[in-house]
C-alpha cells in the first residue's frame, strides 16, 4: 500500500489536504515520504496536464485519484438532477475529467457529483443512466471511476459501502469500482472494518480521515483495525489523506504520513 495527500491543482482551490502553491506542496508531500497526490480539480478542460505529470514526476510521486466534488458543489451540477440538461452539462465535465485521468493516469472519484434527491427512486434512475454513460467513455479510453459513498449529511443516498457495490453491480462495468472514506464510514456504516472486508475485492481507493476529519491519529477510529482489515482483502492501491489542514497544512501532512507508517 502507498500513501497519497488530497491537493488543489488549481489556485483559489480549497482542497482538504494542500492548498496554494502546487509545487511547493509536492515538494513538501515528497520530503514527508508521501508516494502521491490526489487531486482536486475545479475545472478539467483548462488543465495543464503536462505541466501537472511533469512536476509530480519530478518530485517522484503519483496521481491516483482526481476529486471532480466541485462540479456539484461550485457549479451546481449533479448526474442525479431531475433537469435533463443539468444531467447532460454534469456527463459532459466528467468525461473532461475522464479525459485527463486518461493523461495522469488517475481514477476519477464519483462523490459528491452524485447530487442529492428529492424523489429516490427518480434520482437513482438518473444517476444510473449518467453512470453508464460515463463508464461507457471510460471504457473508450480507458479510464477507471470510482463510486464514493458520502454521508447522510452530505447527500441522501449511496451513503453505504454495500448501496455503493449494489450500484456499481448494476452498471456492470469493470471500469468502475468503489472508493471508502472512514470519516463517512464512521457515521454511516456499522462497524468500518465490516464494511471494508465486505467490499473486497471492489475496493479500489481509500480516503483515510479522523472522526473529526483531522489526520489520523487525532480521533477516535481505530486505524490499525482498519489497515488489518485492508490487509486480509490484499488491499494494493493508495491510501489517501483528505484531512482539514489543522493545526496547519503542513502538520497535517507530517501526522499523518507519521501515523500511518507506524501502521504499514
Amino acid at each position: 500500500m502507498q500513501i497519497a495527500i488530497v491537493a488543489s491543482a488549481e489556485p483559489g482551490v480549497e482542497s482538504l489536504g494542500l492548498r496554494g502553491d502546487f509545487e511547493s506542496n509536492l515538494m513538501l508531500a515528497s520530503k514527508l515520504g508521501y508516494n502521491g497526490v490526489e487531486l482536486l480539480v475545479k475545472d478539467p478542460d483548462k488543465l495543464d496536464t503536462d505541466g501537472l505529470r511533469e512536476t509530480t514526476q519530478r518530485f517522484n510521486l503519483s496521481i491516483p485519484a482526481i476529486g471532480t466534488g466541485l462540479t456539484y458543489t461550485i457549479y451546481g451540477l449533479s448526474l442525479s438532477s431531475p433537469n435533463r440538461n443539468i444531467r447532460e452539462k454534469a456527463v459532459k465535465r466528467i468525461e473532461g475529467y475522464l479525459k485527463v485521468g486518461r493523461e495522469l493516469d488517475s481514477a476519477i472519484i464519483i462523490g459528491s457529483v452524485k447530487g442529492k434527491v428529492k424523489n429516490h427512486h427518480a434520482g437513482i434512475k438518473n444517476l444510473k443512466d449518467s453512470l453508464r454513460r460515463c463508464t461507457e467513455s471510460a471504457e473508450d479510453i480507458g479510464t477507471y471511476i470510482l463510486i464514493e459513498p458520502l454521508n447522510r449529511y452530505e447527500s441522501n443516498f449511496i451513503n453505504t459501502i454495500g448501496e455503493a457495490i449494489d450500484l456499481m453491480d448494476e452498471i456492470g462495468s469493470e471500469r468502475i469500482g468503489v472508493m471508502a472514506d472512514t470519516f463517512h464510514m464512521n457515521i454511516e456504516e456499522k462497524t468500518i472494518y465490516d464494511s471494508i472486508i465486505k467490499a473486497g475485492s471492489y475496493l479500489k481507493h481509500i480516503h483515510f480521515a479522523d472522526s473529526n476529519r483531522l489526520a489520523p491519529g487525532q480521533g477516535h477510529i481505530d486505524f490499525r483495525q482498519i489497515m488489518d482489515a485492508l490487509r486480509e482483502v490484499n488491499y494494493d492501491y493508495f491510501i489517501s489523506a483528505e484531512i482539514l489542514p489543522l493545526p496547519s497544512q503542513h502538520d497535517a501532512a507530517r501526522l499523518t504520513i507519521e501515523h500511518l507508517k507506524r501502521l504499514l
